[in-house]
């Protein structure tokens, strides 16, 4: 496991001979399929507040999705509902433009899965999308729970953001310690800001068959 190689390595260990090593905590999870950023820390109560919806930090994944998507069903998921008898909160979401002609090259730190070249786009009539989901709480397996009740099979879920910890290009595998960032005053957290119908319909109209949504450039690892 992670932290068994992580013990091995000499992280958690402590100077003072005869002494036991430090207790290692993850912050949040990842289920086997889900690739990206873990937080590990050796303080319980810190690892606690990290993960309490309460404090409403900002964790950040980006999706490869396949299954025609909507604007119906991105206002599903920005709106949250209730799903096999549990409510999910709304969560952010943006459509990733992928050039047609360059493939997406992937590493992202924890990730064992190998990379794969592929395409998409942020048309509607794709069947192959990468988006940037944003949530406040972490309930099991939440996104693929809501994507697939909207017919829409995630074939590649990458953690990269949670907090004000950023996974940018640390290499799949490897380790780094970072300093601490102390919960209040941390700046990605807070209620996910969604766009109101009342500021989309001041925008220009996107040509049919393009969604009426925000676009982002990908990011490559």
């Amino acid at each position: 496991t992670l932290l068994e190689r992580l013990y091995k390595g000499g992280v958690g260990k402590n100077k003072s001979k005869g002494k036991p090593r430090e207790h290692l905590k993850p912050i949040g999870r990842l289920d086997m399929l889900t690739e990206g950023l873990i937080l590990v820390t050796n303080n319980g109560a810190y690892a606690h507040d990290m993960e309490l919806p309460a404090n409403k930090l900002h964790r950040v994944y980006r999706a490869r999705v396949h299954g025609k998507l909507t604007s119906s069903k991105l206002k599903a998921i920005r709106s949250g509902f209730l799903l096999d008898g549990v409510r999910y909160k709304g969560m952010g979401v943006k459509l990733e433009v992928v050039p047609q002609n360059k493939k997406n090259r992937t590493t992202v730190g924890g990730s064992r899965s190998q990379n794969r070249g592929q395409k998409g786009s942020a048309q509607s009539s794709s069947t192959n999308i990468w988006m940037r989901i944003s949530c406040v709480e972490g309930k099991n397996r939440q996104i693929r729970k809501i994507l697939s009740s909207l017919g829409l099979n995630v074939t590649r879920l990458i953690r990269i953001s949670f907090g004000d910890y950023i996974l940018n290009t640390v290499p799949a595998g490897m380790a780094l310690e970072v300093p601490v960032k102390l919960l209040e005053a941390q700046r990605r957290r807070g209620k996910i800001i969604q766009q109101s119908t009342k500021q989309r319909n001041k925008e220009p109209r996107k040509n049919e068959g393009q969604l009426d949504d925000s676009i982002t450039k990908p990011v490559e690892w």
